[in-house]
């Protein structure tokens, strides 16, 4: 991330996607509603730009990434947005979400049993074509998710 806290950088399209097409950004409160809303943003955004085959997955992408940079924006001090960034690309679409939490996601299977969470990253993992993780210059983490037509 450069540029200041919360702007993020590409995280990198897949092998042959190419540049993004189209782009939609949301800044999202730490709150319990800022789910609904970044779920209803990613489906009628997604629909619109022509990827109604997959909108319904990338809501529910979009629904587990943003949960979880909710719980970790709420622990850092000041309550920083969440950022969600739906890229539109020939072949799919890339989601981002940003959060103030230096912590890098683990799934629930290579969490401890014990660990509450970490389990919506498998329905991630299985969703995606790919997603991963990577800290930013200005701190905090992007947490990105790639799902093709």
């Amino acid at each position: 991330m450069s540029g200041g806290p919360g702007v993020m950088a590409p995280a990198g399209a897949p092998p042959g996607a190419g540049p993004a097409l189209r782009m939609s950004a949301l800044d999202l409160a730490p709150l319990p509603t800022a789910v609904s809303s970044a779920r209803l943003h990613a489906r009628y955004v997604v629909t619109e730009w022509g990827f109604r085959a997959i909108a319904r997955d990338c809501e529910l992408i979009v629904s587990e990434l943003v949960t979880n940079g909710v719980r970790h924006a709420a622990r850092v001090t000041g309550c920083p947005p969440v950022r969600l960034r739906l890229s539109g690309r020939a072949r799919g679409v890339q989601i981002e979400v940003w959060d103030a939490s230096s912590d890098l996601p683990r799934r629930g299977r290579d969490a401890p049993l014990d660990e509450p969470g970490g389990w919506g990253l498998v329905l991630v993992d299985a969703l995606a074509d790919r997603w991963g993780a990577y800290r930013t210059e200005g701190g905090g983490k992007v947490v990105f998710a790639v799902i093709g037509r």
